[in-house]
Formats: C-alpha cells, structure tokens, sequence
C-alpha cells in the first residue's frame, strides 16, 4: 500500500514538472456552483464546486483564483485551500493535490485519474481577506470569480450571503444574450443561468451600506461612492440594451434596407438599359438573317471577340473559344478553302487554297496550322504546345526556366491573336457594318454604382454583425446570416450582369432587332430536333446551318437530325463530316489551346514553395480571475 502511495505521488510530480506529457482532455462541465459567505470584518469563504463529465481517461482537475485587475488594497487568497472530491458519487480519500502560485493568484492541482464515463465533482473551499471596497457610504462587492473555464458550462449558480444582506446586486456575463434568473431569498442572493460558454467572465457587482461592516479597517477611500455605483449600472444596463437592439432589430433592418434599395436600383438599371425591340421567346427564323462569317457575326452583333474569350484569360462572352474555332473551321470548308478526310485512321485537315480569304483568317489559318498546310487535327495549335510535365517535379533552380517558356508560349499565342482580332475589327470597317452597342451612360453608371454599393455594404454588414453576435454575445443569428448571404449573392448577380454593359456597352434600338432575328435563328436551331417534317422542308441551306449550329452550341443536334433526316451536302466534304461523326474529334482537338494555355498560365508564373513546415464590454470593471480545467 506505501508502495503504491510512493508511486502515484512520483506520477504526479511528473504531471507537475513536465507539461508535455500532460495531454488534452475532452469534457462537459455540468455545473458550476459559486458559494460566497462574507463575513463582517471584510473577509470571505468562497466555496466553488465543479461537476465535471469526462469523455476521455483523465489525470486529474484544475480549479484557479486569481487576484488580478482591479481589487481592493490588501486582498489576499489563502494559499491552502480545502478540498473535497467525489468520483460517481463517492468520496475519493487521500486525494493529492498541488496549489501552484501563479503571481496573480493560485492553480490547484488535483491528481485524481480515471476513465472516460467518470462523474467527478471537486470542491474548493477558499479564504479571502478584504475583498469589498469600503467607501465611506458604502461597502463595493466588484469581482470576477470566472474568468477562464476550458470548458462550456451547462449549469452556473451563485450565491451571495453576508450577516447583513446586499443592498443591490448585479450579476454581469458581459453582453451574453442568456437569460439570467437572480432573486432574493431571505438574507441572500441566487444566480442561476445556463450555458455559460468557455473563456467566459462573469461578475458580482454589489453594495452594503457602510454600516454593515463597521468592523473592517477603513481604506481611505472616497465617501461618496453610491451615486457612481448606480450610475455604472445604469450605463451597462443602456448598452446592453442597445447592443441587444442592435443586433436583433436595427441592424437586420438596415441591411434589408439596403437590400431592397440595391434590388429596386437592378430593376430600374435594367429597364433602363433594355432594348425597346421586345425578344419573342419562342419566335424561330428557319434561315439565317445574314451570311457572316462566324468570327464576324461574333464580334459584331453578340460583342463577343476571339481575344475577349482566349483561353489565356478565361474571359467570357456568348461563345467559347473552342465554339468559334470549329464554326471559323467549318466555314472554311463550306467556302472550299479547306478540306477533311482520313488517312491511315487519322483525321487530316489541309489548306485547299487561300483565295478569297480575309486577312483575319489567314492569320486564325496560322494560329492553326503554323507553316503547314496539311496537319492532323491532333496537331492543332502546334506552336503552343506546351505539356505540365514541364513542372512536375520541378526543382527551385529550374523555376526562372520554367517561367520563361510558359511566358514565351502564352505571348507567342496571345500575340497571334491579336493579329487575328485586328483583322476582324478590319474587315468589321470594310463591310460598313454598323455598331450595334452604345456605351452605358453616365446615370447608368451611377445607378449600377448604387446598387452595387448597397448590396456590397448588405452583405458586409450582415456577416460583420453575425460575427459580433455570436462571439460578443454568444447569440447565433440566423436572421444576420441570412441578410449576409443574399448580399454576398445578390453582389455575385450584379457583377455577372453588368459586367457585359460596362464592357461592351448595351444594343441601340438598330442592334436590337438584328439581335432579335439572330435570337430567332437560334431558337430554330435550339428546337430543330423537334421540328416537323414541313418545316424542316423548308431549310435550303443546310450547310449554312450547320457552320451556325455548330457555333451556337447544336452541333451534336444538327448532325443527328442530317443523319436521320439523310440530309446530304453539295460539299462532298461536310457532307462526310456529318456522315462520319467527326464533330466529336474536331472538339476534342479545339479544346487542346484550353489545356496548353493553361499550363502556360501556371508556369509563368511558377514558384517552388520553400517553407517549412481583459475585461471587454458589459463589465462594471471588477478584478480577480478564476479558472475551471482538467488534464
């Protein structure tokens, strides 16, 4: 039995001196309860007892009280507590304990190891000397007996007795929104509230007349304490009102203000800058308004360029790079400059001749072909070909390397393109074709200001203030959450819907109905499959169509209908692009610049990583300091 004794005392030293083997444990705190007695001559017995339920195999409990902040001369904590501690519900003897003095008060230590399941209640009895301030009207309860519990407690209660019962008494959890119940009973006060969260202060704020301890020394204080006591009061019970005002009613309102402004402003920005020609949603046109060549048709109409969507920049616009790529390719068969067919189970693409070309296609042709006029369409975009396994695995000293050929490939490409966009702007100005889109004007621009403004600040303020709320007050509102999300959501909307106005401006009234018929055409083309046979009768050319669908996103659609429809050509070789199915290859193989650009992107910019691996609102200001844990 010695033996034993002499063990668990050496465990417990060691738990003492070395913190690293002191690992962390989980628990729920049950309850806290807080017995303070004090006494007429200005000294106190403050009882707190810990209900804890451990979740791991535990070592032992900590239990703190400190003498920090703002207390009275000559306060003072006996260092030799008592303690009492019970394991499921017996008394655990000869348990060993540790008081550590930690300069602003004392951390008992208690070893008292055991299982997960274990209901462990400790009880730590203090002594306490000049613990009210004693003015010369009054005797001034301001302390913090908790501070610092690792853990949230389910169940606090406080009582405060004295042989002449408090004035007034205040119970303070900073600016918490739990409800707190304090009553009266005979000559003492009871506090009771539940879930206190962790790290969580709270103070006892109370007055006796001075009378009531005629037996204590007088401090030397001030005699005209009352009037500031009440008044401190007074200023905590306004703030808390207001912050819980604020929180719960002025804040929500004024983000939903700003929500609504922001949502009026949209409807109104919208209205202003839509087209008086009204867009039938369903209106078909069964051929094209006008044979344009699909780069053209972009850049004019849908303001949509090669360059504005490059794969470099991920930009956006009505079509994809890749869309109009195969469209641009397509065209060019249809007009006889280029030719497809197999070879040895490849898919050739050859330059028949350039006759006929417009510059910005001759320059699209070399961004294609570089200086071949025959190519495999697996070989499209040779120039840029460029492959990730330039940097897998890369070391520091090959980064300035790396970087040169990703940023040499990506201007290599982005050069070429311009040239291919000057072209088209070029040929844009030789064909007199008019500008379709005007730029935003200027109460345009500022009311799609406003309301970006206003749903920014929405959405800003809605998660400022959820923040606030639940780590001020430990109150989550679902209402603040909410209003900060739409926000965030209804700012996401704005961007995606001006973002096309404030580039390339919004369509005249002459814009508008070329829009409108270019619209109906491509409802024709979206619904084809569904068409009946008289109206698909009344489709002539048939390989306009297809260098449309394809551009527009049907390609896989029109090839079918053609298929089974046995719609054939004129161009022996679109017509064995339908019948082949080769629109599956030719995507695949315009989508390779998407990958190569992207890999020059990374590797441009490519980095090897060489790292390795107080008292707050709602306070009447009262010092001391408690600490509820275990190890």
């Amino acid at each position: 039995m010695m033996r034993k004794k002499w063990l668990l005392s050496l465990i417990f030293v060691c738990l003492l001196f070395f913190p690293s083997l002191v690992l962390a444990v989980d628990f729920d705190i049950l309850s806290y309860k807080g017995d303070l007695n004090i006494q007429a001559d200005n000294t106190a017995v403050f009882k707190e007892t810990i209900t804890y339920r451990f979740k791991d195999d535990y070592n032992g409990q900590l239990v703190g009280l400190g003498k920090a902040g703002k207390m009275p001369e000559g306060f003072d904590i006996d260092a030799n507590p008592t303690i009492v501690v019970s394991k499921n519900g017996e008394i655990v003897r000869d348990v060993l304990s540790y008081t550590e003095d930690q300069g602003d008060g004392y951390q008992v230590k208690i070893y008292n190891p055991g299982k997960a399941g274990d209901l462990v209640r400790v009880t730590v009895t203090w002594k306490l000397s000049n613990l009210l301030f004693l003015y010369g009207d009054i005797a001034e309860l301001n302390w913090q007996p908790l501070t610092d519990s690792s853990g949230n407690i389910k169940e606090l209660e406080f009582k405060v007795s004295s042989e002449v019962s408090a004035e007034e008494l205040y119970f303070h959890t900073g600016n918490l929104f739990n409800e707190v119940s304090l009553e009266k009973v005979n000559e003492y006060y009871r506090v009771k509230m539940k879930d206190l969260p962790k790290n969580h202060q709270i103070e006892l704020h109370a007055y006796w007349l001075r009378t009531a301890f005629l037996q204590a020394p007088d401090q030397g204080l001030v005699d005209n304490r009352l009037p500031v006591f009440k008044q401190i009061e007074a200023n905590l019970a306004n703030d808390k009102a207001m912050s819980m005002a604020l929180v719960i009613w002025i804040a929500p309102i004024i983000i939903l203000l700003l929500l609504i402004v922001s949502a009026v402003l949209f409807i109104v920005f919208k209205k202003k800058i839509a087209p008086r020609q009204k867009i039938e949603k369903n209106h078909r046109l069964y051929e094209s308004p006008k044979d344009l060549a699909p780069l053209i048709l972009a850049e004019v109409v849908y303001s949509t360029s090669l360059k504005e969507v490059s794969p470099t920049i991920k930009g956006f616009g009505k079509f994809t790079f890749e869309e109009l790529i195969q469209a641009t390719l397509l065209d060019l068969m249809d007009r006889g400059n280029l030719s497809i067919f197999s070879a040895q189970k490849k898919l050739i693409l050859k330059i028949v001749h350039e006759k006929g070309l417009a510059n910005f296609e001759k320059e699209c042709l070399q961004m294609i072909f570089s200086t071949k006029t025959e190519i495999p369409i697996s070989d499209m975009f040779s120039d840029y070909e460029i492959s990730d396994s330039l940097y897998k695995g890369a070391k520091k000293s090959d980064e300035t390397s790396i970087q040169r050929t990703g940023s040499r490939v990506k201007y290599a490409f982005e050069s070429q393109l311009q040239k291919v966009q000057d072209g088209i702007r070029d040929k844009v100005r030789d064909l007199g074709l008019p500008n379709y889109y005007r730029p935003l004007s200027t109460s345009e621009r500022r009311l799609a200001t406003c309301m970006w403004f206003c749903s920014i600040i929405a959405g800003f303020m809605g998660f400022l203030f959820f923040i606030y709320s639940l780590m001020t007050h430990d109150y989550l509102s679902i209402t603040l959450l909410v209003l900060g999300l739409v926000g965030g959501l209804m700012t996401g909307l704005f961007y995606f819907e001006t973002r096309s106005p404030y580039r390339d401006g919004v369509l005249t009234d002459e814009g508008a109905e070329i829009y409108y018929l270019w619209t109906s055409f491509e409802n024709m083309l979206r619904d084809i499959a569904h068409l009946d046979k008289a109206e698909l009768d009344s489709i002539i050319i048939w390989n306009r169509l297809l260098v449309y669908a394809t551009l527009f996103g049907y390609a896989k659609t029109i090839n079918k209908v053609m298929k089974l429809n046995q719609i054939k050509l004129d161009n022996s070789d679109l017509n064995l692009y339908v019948a082949s199915g080769w629109y599956h290859q030719l995507h695949i193989s315009t989508t390779q610049m998407s990958h190569y650009a992207s890999v020059a992107n990374t590797a441009s910019t490519y980095s090897v990583s060489s790292s390795n691996g107080s008292s707050g609102g709602g306070f009447s200001g009262g010092g001391g300091g408690g600490s509820v844990g275990a190890f």
